[in-house]
């Protein structure tokens, strides 16, 4: 009887103990996610999905406004416009995984945007629009941005 007694007292316990335990549940991200070893140089590292793309060279990722560090494409009515945003809404498609890595030499832009090296999907979106001749190279940060001696920044005008 002891026995049975003390079986039923450990079922007590366990249900107790795993019934009790709150559920988890999702929180809504709102600031960015630091993840170390993803990006380099001690800047924000801004892990999430792409939430817009606004033009050729500037994006949202997770409600995060994003400028592209180094690269400059054609601004609304200047031919390539169309263009260089449909080939970024291609490689970072709404709604795909994104890694803002923002430099370390230029961390934001006149109008507060994140200046970033962008990844989406395993896709150096910098340099893929630089090398599909969507973007040219802004020489003028050259000297400050962290950016400067990756192979796309050189190969561009930064070298």
């Amino acid at each position: 009887m002891l026995t049975f007694a003390l079986l039923a007292c450990s079922i007590y316990l366990i249900a107790f103990a795993i019934f009790s335990v709150p559920k988890w549940q999702p929180v809504e991200q709102t600031t960015p996610i630091v993840q170390a070893g993803v990006c380099s140089g001690e800047a924000l590292c801004i892990v999430g999905k792409v939430t817009a793309v606004i033009d050729g060279d500037t994006l949202e990722i997770d409600g995060t406004r994003i400028r592209l560090a180094l690269v400059n494409t054609p601004e609304k009515g200047e031919p390539g416009y169309a263009e260089a945003k449909e080939f970024t809404k291609r490689a970072c498609a709404v709604g795909v995984s994104a890694v803002a890595d923002q430099d370390d030499g230029q961390p934001y832009d006149r109008y507060g945007r994140v200046v970033a090296k962008v990844t989406c999907e395993g896709v150096n979106l910098n340099a893929a629009l630089l090398e599909n001749g969507h973007a040219k190279i802004l020489t003028v940060y050259c000297s400050k941005s962290e950016f400067r001696t990756e192979w796309w920044a050189r190969s561009y005008g930064c070298g």
